[in-house]
């Protein structure tokens, strides 16, 4: 919805408003927007593959804030490599001959 729409649906509704009481609610809409952003978490479970390493990402993630596996003893355990985010996979491949996932 562009704004110009916005202005016209609120004018239907309620009449014509004034400019700044139109900018008004377009900025408390944009900044809640912003805030439920910031702040909205899903998380999610995939299984794991046999010799798979890489796995895709829904397009709708914008960050991992953490990855853990359920172990055999039904504990989740977090993923060494990605414990320290600075560590995050840098140079990390599949080039070396006795890699379980190479071609």
């Amino acid at each position: 919805m562009t704004p110009k729409e916005l202005v016209q649906q609120i004018e239907h509704l309620m009449g014509r408003q004034p400019q700044g009481y139109m900018i008004r609610l377009m900025n408390d809409g944009l900044l809640d927007i912003g805030a439920k952003k910031k702040e909205y978490t899903v998380s999610a479970t995939t299984d794991l593959e046999q010799y798979k390493r890489w796995y895709l990402l829904d397009e709708q993630m914008i960050d991992i804030t953490k990855v853990e596996i359920l172990d055999t003893n039904s504990r989740y355990v977090m993923i060494p490599k990605l414990s320290d985010s600075h560590k995050l996979l840098r140079e990390d491949t599949d080039i070396t001959d006795n890699s379980l996932t190479s071609s």
